[in-house]
C-alpha cells in the first residue's frame, strides 16, 4: 500500500472525528445475530471462501456493500463434536470481505467508494483502494487515493499518490467541508 500522507491523514481525521456521523459502530459486524442478506449473479464455494460474481450485493441492517466481485473468508477451526469425522473442519463466521470493481459501502449516514475493499471483522476496518471516497450526507466529503475507515470510531484515514507542490491535482487527497448534495 503507498505511504500515507500524515498531514492529510490527521487533518481528514479531524474533520471527519468533529463531524461524527452518528451511532453507527460496527454497522457491518458479521458476528452479531442480526441476517445477512447476500444476493449476486454467481456463487462459487471454495472450503472457507465463497466467491460471489455480477452484482454483488451484501446487506445487514442498514449498512450495505455492493461490487462487482465479493470474495467472503469465513473462520475454519476442527469439528469437536462427537459425530464428526476426524480432521473435519467448522466454518465460522465471515472474518473478511474481499469487494472488487466498484466498491460501494453504503450507511444511513455515510457513503464509501472505491476500486476495492477490504474489511477486516477483527479489526473492524474498511481498507479502500484506488480512487477512494467518503462522503457525509451533509455534504462533508474526503478523497484520494487510499483510505482505511475505522467502523467503530466512523473515522478515515486517507492518502494519496504524491507528496509537496509538485503533484498533479489528482494525486492528493481532497476535502470539501459542507457542500450540501
Amino acid at each position: 500500500m503507498k505511504k500515507f500522507i500524515v498531514g492529510a491523514a490527521l487533518l481528514s481525521s479531524a474533520i471527519f472525528g468533529s463531524l461524527h456521523a452518528g451511532p453507527a459502530a460496527a454497522q457491518v459486524s458479521f458476528g452479531n445475530d442480526s441476517p445477512i442478506n447476500v444476493r449476486a449473479d454467481r456463487a462459487t464455494y471454495r472450503g472457507a471462501q465463497t466467491i460471489l460474481t455480477g452484482n454483488v450485493r451484501v446487506v445487514q441492517k442498514d449498512a450495505t456493500i455492493l461490487a462487482d466481485r465479493m470474495d467472503l473468508h469465513r473462520s475454519e477451526t476442527k469439528a469437536d463434536n462427537a459425530g464428526a469425522d476426524e480432521g473435519s473442519i467448522k466454518l465460522g463466521n465471515i472474518n473478511r470481505i474481499v469487494a472488487i470493481g466498484n466498491f460501494v459501502y453504503i450507511t444511513p449516514e455515510n457513503r464509501v467508494t472505491g476500486d476495492k475493499g477490504v474489511y477486516e471483522r477483527d479489526k473492524e476496518i474498511i481498507t479502500v483502494t484506488g480512487n477512494a471516497k467518503f462522503v457525509q450526507n451533509n455534504g462533508n466529503t474526503v478523497t484520494g487515493n487510499t483510505m482505511i475507515y475505522d467502523l467503530n470510531t466512523n473515522r478515515a484515514k486517507v492518502g494519496g499518490n504524491c507528496t509537496g507542490r509538485n503533484c498533479k491535482n489528482n494525486d492528493r487527497v481532497k476535502i470539501n467541508i459542507g457542500g450540501k448534495k
